[in-house]
């Protein structure tokens, strides 16, 4: 109960100053109205169910500004296959079964250690790509300046970029909480210092009593 507590405290906390500093920024300057705090919450429980390790963070951010730069070839693609006059359904099924076998295969070869090569955290980064780039069009009312097919606007990507790590930043803060309770009877206590603590088995704890 209390990490649930510390959990919606925790988001709640930052919803406020996402609403206070990227929101409005955003919808005055880049989407009319529109903002992409969503995204927030696709980056969260990826980087969460991975375990949300310290170590990592810096490794899911940049995995999800690579899921980014992944999306831009699709959606480049995706547009001039249109401008061709392709049909959706071989167009979608073309670019998507082409492009997602070599990310995979390229990903998987690379070294797991690199600092972008999380691919569950690209997938994530692509589908928020793909409704930013569409809601990007409906609040500005035009496709991108590269578009000839009008499949894409990339002039939010920046924002969706920092939002997803700052997603995953919220999910570390979420995790953290951890460290202030103990894993047996629930309680709060002091950090425990230097004591490395199973924050992934902590975790599960928390799941099998809740259950």
């Amino acid at each position: 109960m209390n990490w649930a507590l510390w959990i919606g405290v925790i988001s709640g906390i930052y919803c406020a100053v996402y609403a206070l500093t990227l929101l409005p920024f955003t919808s005055n300057h880049l989407l009319a109205g529109c903002n992409v705090m969503c995204a927030t919450f696709t980056a969260l429980p990826i980087y969460f169910n991975g375990g949300a390790k310290r170590e990592e963070f810096f490794k899911y951010c940049g995995s999800y500004w690579v899921g980014i730069a992944w999306a831009i070839l699709y959606l480049f693609i995706i547009d001039r296959l249109t401008a061709a006059g392709v049909p959706v359904w071989l167009n979608f099924g073309l670019v998507v079964g082409i492009v997602c076998t070599v990310e995979c295969g390229l990903h998987f070869i690379l070294p797991e250690k690199l600092p972008f090569n999380v691919i569950p955290a690209h997938f994530g980064a692509i589908s928020s790509s793909f409704w930013c780039a569409a809601l990007t069009i409906l609040a500005t009312g035009e496709a991108g300046r590269t578009s000839i097919g009008g499949c894409y606007n990339l002039k939010a990507f920046p924002i969706l970029g920092v939002t997803l790590c700052t997603g995953a930043l919220l999910g570390l803060v979420c995790n953290e909480g951890l460290h202030l309770i103990d894993p047996e009877t629930g309680r709060w206590k002091r950090p425990a210092g230097r004591k490395k603590v199973n924050v992934k088995q902590m975790q599960m704890d928390f799941m099998d009593e809740a259950e």
